[in-house]
C-alpha cells in the first residue's frame, strides 16, 4: 500500500498501511459454470472480478496477464472467485419452470389496492426484555431463513490461539493463515480482535504466515481480559481471564488424517500446572452436551469433536472446573477441500 501511494502523492501524505475494506454487501454471480442457491463465505472485493480475469485470459492465452494495480494486500485479503464455480461432472439437469406471467403481472397490479399496515402496537416490557436477551427467539426481530443451503468448499485453513505472556503481565493472541493443505490456493485472511470499550485493531495474514499481538493486563478493568477474534466464514475465538489463569494450554486443530482433513476437530489440551486439572468442553450450538476430563500435572490430552452431524461446524468452550472467569471459545467451519453446507445452527436445523 505504502509503494502505491508514494507513486501518487508526497511521501508526508502516505499511509503507513491499508485502512481495510469498506462494508461488504452481498454478490451475486449468474454464471454456466456456477449453478444456483450455492454460497460462498470467501471475501471477494471489485478487484476479485480483475483478479479472475487474470486468470482466465492467462489461461486462455498461454500468457501471464496482471494487473499491476492491484496491491499484494488485497490480493492476500481479497479471493479470486475460483472457490465460486463447481466443475461438471455430466449432471443432467432440467430446464427450470417458466415464470406464469400474466399472474405475476396480475399480483404486481393487486398490491396497490392492499390496506395499510394495521398491527403495529406498542411493545410490552417482557417483550423488549426477550428482544434485548434473546432476540432470536422474538417474533418481532428479523429471522434468519431456516433451513441449509449447500456452501462452496473454501481455502481457508485457519486459526488464532491465545495465552499469557511468560511473565504474565500480557495476553497474546498469535493468528495464521495455514496453507499446509490447500498449498498454492490457500487464501491469506483478515482478522479483526475485538476488547470492550477500545476500538479493534484489524490484522491481515497471508497464506503460510502469521503473527502475533499483545493487550497488557493491567489495562483491563479489574485485571480480567476479554478479547474477541473474528475472521471470515463464521471463524470466531473469545479469550476471557486474568494474570491468574490456570497454566492450561490449549489448541484448536483440524484433524488431519494421512494428510487429509476429514471434516473434525482437535482439542489439544496440555496440563503446565503443578497440580492436576479438571477440564470442561461444553458444546454450545450443537446439542453434543458437555465433557469433563482430569489432566494430571505436565500430561497432554487429546479430544476429537466428530462434526459430521454438524456438517463440520462447530461451537465450544473450554472452562477449568474452580475458575469462573478463565474461558476459551472456539467457533467457525472446518474446510476440507469439499463443497458442504451453511450453519445448521444458524438455520435452526439443529
Amino acid at each position: 500500500m505504502r509503494e502505491h501511494e508514494l507513486k501518487r502523492r508526497p511521501e508526508e501524505q502516505v499511509r503507513e498501511s491499508s485502512i481495510g475494506l469498506g462494508y461488504r454487501v452481498p454478490l451475486i454471480i449468474a454464471s454456466p459454470w456456477s449453478r444456483g442457491g450455492v454460497v460462498n463465505s470467501q471475501v471477494f472485493d471489485h478487484t476479485s472480478i480483475l483478479q479472475f480475469l487474470e486468470i482466465f485470459t492467462s489461461h486462455k492465452s498461454g500468457k501471464k496477464i496482471e494487473e499491476t494495480n492491484i496491491s499484494a494486500w488485497r490480493r492476500t485479503i481479497c479471493g479470486d472467485l475460483t472457490s465460486v464455480f463447481q466443475p461438471y461432472k455430466g449432471d443432467k439437469f432440467q430446464l427450470p419452470s417458466f415464470l406464469a406471467k400474466d399472474k405475476f403481472i396480475t399480483e404486481i397490479h393487486q398490491a396497490k389496492f392492499r390496506k395499510l399496515p394495521s398491527t403495529y402496537k406498542s411493545l410490552s416490557k417482557e417483550e423488549i426484555e426477550q428482544i434485548n436477551t434473546t432476540p432470536v427467539e422474538s417474533e418481532y426481530m428479523p429471522q434468519q431463513e431456516r433451513g441449509v443451503r449447500r456452501a462452496n468448499a473454501l481455502p481457508y485453513q485457519l486459526y488464532a490461539e491465545g495465552k499469557l505472556t511468560a511473565d504474565k503481565t500480557a495476553f497474546e493472541i498469535t493468528l495464521e493463515a495455514s496453507n499446509k493443505f490447500f498449498g498454492e490456493k490457500a487464501a491469506g485472511s483478515p482478522f479483526h480482535i475485538y476488547r470492550k470499550n477500545i476500538n479493534p485493531r484489524a490484522y491481515a495474514v497471508k497464506a503460510g504466515d502469521q503473527l502475533s499481538d499483545n493487550w497488557k493486563i493491567n489495562t483491563f478493568e479489574q485485571g480480567h481480559y476479554q478479547l474477541q477474534v473474528y475472521g471470515p466464514n463464521g471463524f470466531f475465538r473469545s479469550f476471557t481471564g486474568s494474570g491468574n489463569d490456570p497454566a492450561l494450554d490449549s489448541r484448536c486443530n483440524y484433524n488431519d488424517v494421512d494428510s487429509k482433513l476429514p471434516g473434525n476437530v482437535e482439542i489439544v489440551l496440555t496440563n503446565q500446572d503443578s497440580k492436576p486439572l479438571k477440564v470442561s468442553i461444553t458444546d454450545n450450538a450443537y446439542k453434543s452436551g458437555k465433557q469433563t476430563h482430569a489432566i494430571e500435572a505436565g500430561k497432554s490430552l487429546t479430544v476429537t469433536l466428530d462434526l459430521s452431524k454438524n456438517l463440520g461446524w462447530y461451537d465450544f468452550t473450554i472452562t477449568v472446573v474452580g475458575d469462573d472467569l478463565f474461558m476459551k471459545h472456539y467457533a467457525g467451519r472446518v474446510e476440507t477441500g469439499k463443497s458442504g453446507f451453511t450453519d445448521p445452527a444458524m438455520g435452526h436445523a439443529i
